[in-house]
């Protein structure tokens, strides 16, 4: 059986995403395969093994482990051995944006992840101790709170932030732990590009609603990650086509369309160079 983690915190019909969820091992073992994307995801193994996979590698997971995935990632959980055991926190990306800690552990995931890998950290015994304490503390039995349960769960959001990031810092003792301009402009420029990359390739378009020049945008990518806009832009466009190509039935001028290029053949000649292979060689290869 598939899922995605987000079919998991809805069984119902309701329509929005919550502003978090906790998903743990009972639920995660009943699945084959688990998708997750669209959110941040903190998830620490307490027991058993599994393997993550995003478009790059796979990383197997054991217990200890913590994983933090941005909205820019997708991956996948698989080979869940039948004693895995894990704490799956969920944030929607408006809601962590909205938390004063968000920043602090943002800047200190984009030392690992500047260009879309995941980053799987061996933990201690006591730190991953004290994280799954905070991580138990947003079970359902918070929803029985009535009056101050949004506050409560801000807080809580904020203990387990600093937390991370101090786990985080530990992780590389010459991060700067204070908030700089450039960090900013790049998480917000990382914020802008998932929402508009299908319509905007342009590096003008998000220098523009950042308000700052496109060479100084460029500078602060290229600092960040060492690489440039425009092969951030080209790595979430690879991602979505290789997606749409290997999960759905879409012929090629419709994923074109999708995602934003003036015709079928400018978005071969883009998927050819990512890949080395064109489109429907790419399908075909796939489906054999």
């Amino acid at each position: 059986m598939e899922t995605s983690i987000h079919k998991l915190m809805q069984p119902g019909e309701q329509q929005e995403l919550p502003a978090y969820s906790l998903q743990q091992g009972d639920k995660l073992r009943n699945y084959k395969q688990i998708s997750l994307d669209k959110g941040f995801f903190f998830i620490l193994v307490t027991n058993g093994t599994a393997r993550l996979s995003d478009m790059y590698q796979e990383y197997d997971l054991c217990q200890d482990n913590l994983i933090i995935q941005t909205p820019s990632i997708t991956s996948k959980l698989t080979d869940i051995s039948p004693d895995f055991d894990a704490l799956c926190l969920y944030v929607r990306p408006e809601y962590f944006d909205s938390l004063p800690a968000g920043q602090l552990v943002y800047n200190q995931v984009s030392l690992f992840t500047g260009n879309y890998r995941i980053p799987v950290f061996p933990l201690g015994a006591t730190e991953s101790h004290v994280l799954q304490k905070t991580l138990n503390l947003f079970s359902g039995q918070i929803q029985a709170i009535s009056l101050y349960r949004e506050g409560i769960i801000r807080h809580l959001c904020s203990l387990l932030l600093l937390q991370l990031a101090d786990v985080l810092h530990k992780k590389n003792q010459h991060a700067n732990v204070y908030l700089k301009r450039s960090n900013e402009i790049f998480r917000n420029f990382k914020r802008l590009l998932v929402h508009h990359y299908r319509e905007h390739h342009d590096i003008s378009f998000y220098a523009s609603h950042l308000s700052i020049s496109t060479t100084y945008l460029s500078r602060i990518v290229k600092n960040k990650t060492g690489h440039t806009v425009r092969f951030h832009i080209s790595e979430l466009l690879c991602a979505d086509a290789r997606k749409l190509l290997e999960s759905t039935d879409l012929d090629v001028k419709a994923i074109a369309d999708m995602l934003g290029f003036s015709d079928q053949s400018v978005f071969g000649k883009f998927f050819l160079r990512q890949t080395g292979l064109p489109p429907v060689r790419f399908r075909t290869k796939k489906e054999h």
